[in-house]
C-alpha cells in the first residue's frame, strides 16, 4: 500500500472521484474540479514512460497547478497494442484507490480530457461501481471542444450531425459520413492519418479539414491548409474536425 493510512472518520465512505482535467490548460478546469484537487488527500494519475524510464504526464502538469506534489501518485501505463500490461496497472489503481478510500482519505483519479470520452480509466471506475464502491464522475472540457474554440469554429449547425470517432476509419468511411451530412471529429488521429490524407487528396476543396495538435498547451497547433496537413507527421495528441467544403466538386 503506497499511501499513508488515516483512520476513517465516518461510516459513510467518501466517493472516489474520477476527475476530468480538460485538454491541457490548467486554467480550463472547472471551478469544482480545482476545489476537488485542492481538497484531495491522494491524486492518482496514469502516466507514460519514455525509453529512459522518465515519467511523462500532462495530467500531472495540470494537477500541479492546483495541488501539491506530495499528493500526486503517478502510475506508469504501458502504451502497447497488447492491453494486458495496461490492465495490470489499472488493477493496481483499483486496489490502491479502494484501500485509500477505506482509510478515510479523499481520492481523486485525474485524467486529461473528459473521463467519458475514449478514457480507458473508465475500466477502473466501472469495476469499482460493480463492486459497490462509492464513485463520482466529474466532467471536463473535451479536446475537440477546446479545438473548435481555438480555431473559432462552429462544430455543427442547422441540420449537420456531429459524430466523434476514434482513429480507425478508412478514407471511404469518412467520405460516406460526410456525404450523409455529418461533421466528423477524429480522435487519436495518428492511427488513421493516412486515411485523412487520402481523403484530402481524393476530395480536394470538397472537404474541409481542421487539424489540431496539443490543444490547450504551449505547443498547440492548428491549420486548415491541406498541403501542410498532407506533409505533417501527426503525433498522438492530434485530432481533426472534418466537414464538407463549399466546393463539392
Amino acid at each position: 500500500m503506497p499511501f499513508p493510512m488515516q483512520k476513517a472518520n465516518s461510516q459513510q465512505m467518501i466517493p472516489i472521484v474520477f476527475l476530468s482535467l480538460g485538454p491541457g490548460d490548467a486554467e480550463l478546469l472547472t471551478v469544482k474540479a480545482a476545489k476537488m484537487l485542492q481538497q484531495a488527500d491522494i491524486i492518482i494519475i496514469p502516466a507514460t514512460a519514455d525509453a529512459d524510464g522518465q515519467m511523462h504526464s500532462r495530467a500531472a502538469d495540470i494537477v500541479g497547478a492546483w495541488s501539491t506534489q506530495e499528493k500526486i501518485h503517478l502510475y506508469p501505463l504501458p502504451m502497447r497494442p497488447d492491453r494486458q500490461a495496461a490492465h495490470a496497472v489499472y488493477d493496481r489503481i483499483y486496489t490502491d484507490a479502494r484501500e485509500a478510500q477505506a482509510s478515510g482519505q479523499r481520492v481523486v483519479v485525474a485524467v486529461e480530457g473528459d473521463t467519458s470520452i475514449y478514457a480507458s480509466i473508465h475500466y477502473v471506475l466501472e469495476r469499482l461501481r460493480a463492486d459497490g464502491i462509492a464513485t463520482e464522475q466529474q466532467p471536463g472540457i473535451p479536446s475537440f471542444i477546446a479545438a473548435a474554440a481555438m480555431a473559432g469554429l462552429s462544430l455543427c449547425s442547422q441540420q449537420e450531425r456531429l459524430l466523434v470517432i476514434p482513429g480507425d476509419a478508412t478514407a471511404g468511411e469518412l467520405r460516406e459520413l460526410l456525404d450523409s451530412g455529418h461533421v466528423v471529429v477524429v480522435m487519436k488521429l495518428s492511427r488513421c492519418q493516412q486515411a485523412v490524407k487520402q481523403l484530402l487528396c481524393e476530395q480536394g476543396a470538397a472537404v474541409e479539414v481542421n487539424y489540431f495538435e496539443n490543444v490547450g498547451t504551449p505547443a498547440a497547433f492548428h491549420t486548415a491548409d491541406a498541403d501542410l496537413i498532407l506533409h505533417r507527421d501527426m503525433p498522438y495528441f492530434s485530432l481533426a474536425i472534418i466537414r464538407r467544403g463549399t466546393d463539392r466538386g
